[in-house]
């Protein structure tokens, strides 16, 4: 009985996952802000941090790299491979 309530209870937790995503077009902090917008949108409880001048998003997500380059991808800023 103990073993199906430890079941029942990670079934609600989401796997996550650190990505790091070279992103073109970021120039200013309301840059960072969009990116961040459009990942939280998908994933509320994602922690997303860039650096300008290295133009990288870094992700702590429930989000597939896939997803997570569409989602920046369609905000406006094309992430490279």
């Amino acid at each position: 009985m103990e073993d199906n309530l430890l079941n029942t209870k990670q079934s609600h937790f989401k796997r996550v996952d650190m990505l790091s995503l070279k992103v073109s077009g970021m120039t200013c902090g309301g840059c960072i802000k969009a990116v961040t917008k459009a990942i939280q949108s998908q994933d509320p409880q994602a922690k997303v941090e860039a650096d300008l001048a290295s133009q990288m998003v870094s992700l702590e997500t429930s989000l597939s790299a896939e997803q997570a380059s569409q989602i920046i991808t369609d905000a406006g800023f094309p992430v490279s491979q």
